[in-house]
């Protein structure tokens, strides 16, 4: 089942949802299966709830939702990005932490390689100030 379009845009959707494949089978762009994992995983959602809402079975969505964990699709939140503050440091002073990305909020560090993209960074940081 696929949502109309009169009830895409009411969620805030335009256009299509999803594209087809030759097979008959559905394409979801990342960005509609960042938006179901994000609410799915809001305190009290329940993933069929949310799957029926988007059109796919609650297989598909705990698909994403494992895909998600194991940071290989992104969060799409639906509120504004909040935006942190960022304190840089001389990095002559210290050679230890060449090539790491150190992230401090409140009382908890994360220390991540310098190959990690700024989008993971962005999700991090958007769970640690959640309480994620």
């Amino acid at each position: 089942m696929e949502l109309s379009r009169e009830e895409a845009e009411a969620d805030g959707f335009a256009g299509k949802l999803a594209r087809r494949t030759r097979s008959g089978g559905r394409l979801w762009p990342a960005e509609i299966k960042g938006r179901a994992v994000f609410e799915s995983m809001k305190p009290g959602a329940r993933v069929c709830e949310i799957a029926r809402r988007y059109g796919v079975k609650a297989q598909q969505l705990t698909t994403w939702r494992r895909l998600a964990r194991t940071g290989r699709l992104a969060l799409v939140p639906d509120e504004a990005a909040d935006f942190v503050s960022v304190e840089l440091s001389d990095p002559a002073a210290s050679s230890k932490t060449e090539g790491r990305v150190e992230i401090t909020i409140g009382r908890v560090s994360i220390r991540l390689d310098a190959h990690v993209s700024a989008v993971r960074i962005a999700e991090i940081v958007a769970a640690i100030e959640r309480g994620a």
